[in-house]
């Protein structure tokens, strides 16, 4: 997936004006019945709200909260949670289908139009920004194939003319000349 592809794919994201978030909120109950939610997990720092049916989800309320799976959570005064502890020291291990359960929720969010023609704007000028470098990738990319073809030519050439054994050649050529000599010097004694 290239640059300019990504950019494009928020900017339709963020383009529209009412959009749809996917969330992840983890949920557990209390032993009062009140259901808890974060976004994320519930780990120490998360902030937690209290699941209500309709309009904002407020911050829970500080202080130290037992859950139904007998774990302890401590709440600061910002809803986010300071501690999670089990219940009872020698309490069993958990159960895993006990889990706190993650589900995907969508949540319409309003996007002012505002914020999508500063958006755009934005998205604009990082392309622009981008631009030449994408345009230099492609080069540098069609020297790199020129490059590899050309290696690829050369690596299947031989190095050298193939080296032959010529040691009975040269054998040969001596026994040859040897053979005339020895000609030459009887033709000599005949005369």
């Amino acid at each position: 997936m290239t640059v300019n592809d990504l950019l494009k794919k928020l900017s339709v994201k963020l383009a529209a004006s009412h959009s749809t978030m996917r969330l992840k909120f983890a949920e557990t109950t209390l032993v009062d019945g009140t259901v808890l939610t974060t976004d994320g997990e519930f780990i120490e720092g998360s902030i937690v709200y209290v699941q209500v049916a309709e309009g904002d989800a407020p911050l829970a309320p500080e202080g130290i909260h037992e859950t139904t799976d007998g774990k302890l959570i401590t709440i600061g005064a910002s809803g986010d949670i300071t501690k999670i502890e089990d219940a009872s020291t020698d309490a069993p291990a958990a159960d895993p289908a006990a889990e706190v359960a993650m589900e995907e929720v969508s949540v319409p969010v309003d996007v002012a139009p505002e914020a999508v023609a500063a958006t755009e704007e934005l998205l604009a000028g990082i392309a622009d920004i981008l631009a030449p470098f994408t345009e230099e990738i492609a080069t540098l990319t069609e020297e790199v194939v020129a490059l590899k073809a050309r290696f690829n030519k050369l690596a299947d050439e031989p190095a050298a003319a193939p080296v032959r054994n010529t040691f009975s050649e040269m054998k040969a050529t001596k026994d040859q000349a040897f053979a005339q000599r020895m000609e030459a010097i009887r033709s000599i004694r005949k005369n």
